[in-house]
């Protein structure tokens, strides 16, 4: 209680990817609201804004009092920084933008340097784990953290209070499978990114995981909506509920914000005691949008089953109906809920009915399908569009006051100047006009001229209080009055925008030396490094007496459980010795508290190994090396993106020594921003999704034993899942191997010496001769053999179509 008497403001955050869902947001009360532009948004497919529109937005916005983020929450390639980025902010910036949501190292970087004063919040796009991380990125100048929705409330609490930055979650809305910003399935499988806004929901079909007796939507989420947990959430610190849905219609996005306003408002001013939700609300959301029904997200529970929407993964509506028989093309049905004329009701996925009465609770109807098709008695038909609640909703919208109170005082007197004052706090405006004459005939009315001096229109304004002076007998015309009305409104909204108003003049960018790598010399004088990484045991002695491996990166998963006993310990010690070359150890790809707990319980023995240095794939990471007072050399892999050299750039500052070329650049994009010290990986199953969920619990097969889960899709591909239970997360491998085979010469001559074959799922014998295939075409020049002669499926990956 305490704590919330403390926290009297929280921000309601709407989505609008239209401009009438960011009109249906303010008129419905959102504090502020988040939208993209045409370029670099998280949603390329919404409607978005060009720059007109924009620009129009933010000043209303700012209007009304309320905020107007910018999504730049995607990757940016080197050209797009060096050319596109500042031209595309600047409108934005000099009219007062409030803040931008990125994603991007490089842009966080660039934008702090050429927009000093633009607020930057870290989207959940970053990933962003843990204290360590948001942490991290407060020294970069971020203002506020989106943090990955996988978070608890005590991981949530533990970042506000080590912190102290403004925290942003989400409170309805679609969740992603993956830890947003992990994601290539997308990208892998049919070219559109998540990380470039244009996810196709891979996620969203069918597979069918071993075991499993038919294919289900066991990685579709079910919306979050968490009404309930609203007091928990400002509690441990949140200052902004963000809502998801740019791709939403403007009534869904009123009724959010209406219903999320009414109970943060709620809990604010009758804490806890008085705080209950109501099933209608509930109802009402549920009706304009859900998955087969809601989840409260991740902040009371790891993962689990009863998140999951495993029949479908569109809008499925409430359960409206009850059919009782059928004649012919006609159904006899029985409302379950009060029905109305306009409301859809879904036969089956591929068939509506549009019905043509209202039906009370528990009354018959009947209804006409289309030829062919048949229903059982008892199948129970999903009401997909409430008319009656989207009229409503749009009534309210038309309806409803948002105008801001001004104080007006208007004096007309006999030749002198009509003149208006407009005040709205602490801004006032005076205008003059035309000079009344004494009346010829009948004098002005003093009641049409008030009335004419309160119809403010479409002004942001309306008059609370009218003071006016007016001579006897005088004469003006309503033009004046109504000029001079217009006129006041226009100078006043022009004063209130002029406090927002800045200036900027490009930085001019200097370009940081190139970071450089190791100077590491072969066997046979060469300086080209052949690295592996290795998840198992196996994988780890082969590696370790390969005579053609240079570097060996060993994941800490297996570090740590070798390290957990004796005799394990002194076998990687064995190895070690025997290997004579460098070892990293790669740290998760999510660092949270339960991966940190980990490290911290085994670092004494882990440490005993003398590693060359680490592969960091989080900022989390890369933050607990430094806390540890790590000396050695830390690698960034290809999970912490460098799509620009502004990237690069940025990690070189942050103390990382090397970067790792990402999984979604082609070859010429790849020409443009590597270093001396980039490596790139030439083999492995890449990383589609790193997920909170568990495929393994969701078919209810958990032992908390880490084991590989195979998933297969429509077309019969298998993905490989690997579940790390030490620290609860997923792995979803891609079905092929990226095998880049007959491109070593290429890569070689664009000045990339270290490449990396990655090891997952193979066995013994798979590793040796896949470092045998490689070191013969990078160390001894043999005859290059081609992919399809030695690998029976592979992909090229995006080495040459690249993402869009």
């Amino acid at each position: 209680m305490e704590n919330r008497k403390k926290r009297r403001e929280v921000e309601i955050l709407a989505p609008a990817g239209t401009y009438e869902a960011f009109e249906a947001a303010i008129r419905s009360g959102a504090d502020a609201v988040y939208a993209g532009g045409n370029l670099f948004g998280a949603r390329a497919y919404a409607g978005n804004f060009d720059e007109e529109t924009m620009i129009r937005a933010i000043r209303e916005a700012h209007l009304y009092g309320r905020k107007l983020y910018l999504t730049v929450n995607t990757l940016i390639k080197e050209r797009e920084m060096k050319e596109r980025l500042f031209s595309f902010l600047k409108p934005f910036y000099e009219n007062g933008l409030d803040a931008v949501l990125v994603q991007d190292l490089g842009a966080l970087a660039f934008i702090r340097e050429q927009f000093p004063d633009l607020a930057i919040h870290a989207s959940t796009q970053m990933s962003v784990a843990g204290a360590l991380g948001a942490g991290f990125l407060k020294q970069y100048g971020v203002e506020r953290v989106v943090p990955a929705r996988e978070l608890s409330l005590a991981e949530i609490r533990k970042m506000k209070e080590e912190t102290g930055l403004e925290i942003e979650c989400f409170v309805q809305g679609a969740l992603c499978y993956s830890y947003s910003g992990q994601c290539l399935f997308s990208s892998m499988l049919g070219g559109r990114s998540g990380n470039r806004g244009q996810c196709a929901q891979p996620c969203r079909l069918k597979y069918q995981a071993e075991g499993q007796k038919k294919p289900s939507c066991i990685l579709s989420l079910k919306d979050i909506m968490a009404l309930e947990d609203l007091p928990d959430l400002i509690e441990v610190g949140v200052d902004s509920f963000k809502i998801e849905g740019r791709m939403k219609k403007p009534e869904y996005v009123s009724e959010t914000v209406r219903v999320y306003r009414k109970y943060t408002d709620l809990y604010l001013k009758k804490g806890r005691a008085g705080y209950q939700v109501s099933e209608e609300d509930k109802q009402r959301l549920m009706d304009l949008y859900n998955r087969g029904g809601s989840c409260r997200g991740y902040y009371h529970v790891q993962n689990g089953p009863e998140m999951l929407t495993p029949d479908r993964s569109n809008h499925a509506g409430i359960h409206s109906a009850c059919v009782e028989r059928q004649k012919g093309r006609s159904l006899l049905a029985k409302a379950l809920v009060p029905l109305q004329k306009g409301d859809v009701l879904e036969i089956s996925p591929k068939e509506n009915v549009t019905l043509g009465q209202d039906v009370k609770k528990g009354g018959q109807f009947q209804l006409l399908v289309a030829k062919g098709t048949t229903v059982r008695p008892r199948t129970i038909l999903a009401r997909v569009r409430n008319e009656r609640l989207i009229q409503e909703i749009q009534e309210r919208i038309r309806t409803v006051e948002v105008r801001r109170p001004v104080q007006a005082k208007a004096m007309f007197c006999m030749d002198e100047p009509s003149k208006l004052i407009l005040k709205r706090g602490s801004f006032s405006v005076r205008v003059e006009g035309s000079s009344p004459q004494a009346a010829k005939k009948q004098a002005v009315d003093r009641a049409r001229v008030e009335r004419q001096l309160r119809k403010m229109g479409n002004t942001p304004f309306q008059i609370e209080s009218l003071e006016m002076e007016m001579e006897d007998g005088i004469f003006i015309p309503m033009q004046v009055v109504n000029e001079l009305r217009r006129t006041a409104a226009e100078r006043l909204e022009e004063e209130i925008l002029k406090q927002y108003k800045r200036s900027c003049k490009r930085v001019p960018m200097v370009e940081q030396e190139d970071i450089q790598g190791e100077s590491l010399i072969s066997r046979e004088g060469q300086k080209n490094v052949l690295s592996v990484l290795v998840e198992t045991k196996n994988q780890l002695r082969v590696a370790a007496r390969s005579e053609d491996v240079r570097r060996i990166y060993v994941e800490s998963h297996l570090a740590a459980a070798m390290c957990s006993n004796q005799e394990e310990r002194e076998e990687i010690q064995r190895l070690y010795e025997e290997s004579k070359i460098p070892w990293y150890i790669v740290l998760p790809h999510i660092f949270r508290e339960r991966a940190k707990r980990l490290l911290d319980s085994r670092w004494k023995a882990i440490c005993e190994v003398p590693w060359k240095g680490a592969l960091v794939r989080n900022v989390e990471s890369l933050a607990y090396l430094q806390k540890k007072g790590w000396k050695n050399t830390v690698r960034a892999d290809h999970h912490l993106y460098t799509l620009n050299k502004k990237a690069v750039e940025f990690l070189k500052k942050a103390g990382i020594n090397g970067t790792t070329i990402s999984l979604e650049l082609n070859s010429q994009e790849i020409r443009e921003i590597c270093t001396p010290a980039s490596e790139m990986v030439v083999y492995g199953y890449a990383p589609m999704m790193i997920s909170a969920g568990c495929v393994k619990k969701s078919i209810g097969r958990c032992d908390g034993k880490e084991s590989i889960t195979r998933l297969k899709d429509r077309y019969q591909k298998t993905f490989y899942v690997k579940n790390y239970c030490d620290t609860c997360y997923n792995i979803i491998y891609n079905t092929a191997p990226l095998v880049l085979l007959e491109q070593i010469g290429e890569i070689e001559e664009m000045g990339i010496h270290e490449i990396r074959l990655h090891f997952t799922i193979e066995d013994t014998e798979e590793t040796k001769r896949v470092i045998r295939i490689y070191a013969d075409a990078f160390w001894r020049g043999q005859k290059t053999l081609t992919a399809a002669e030695v690998f029976a499926d592979f992909t090229r990956g995006h080495y040459k179509r690249g993402i869009k």
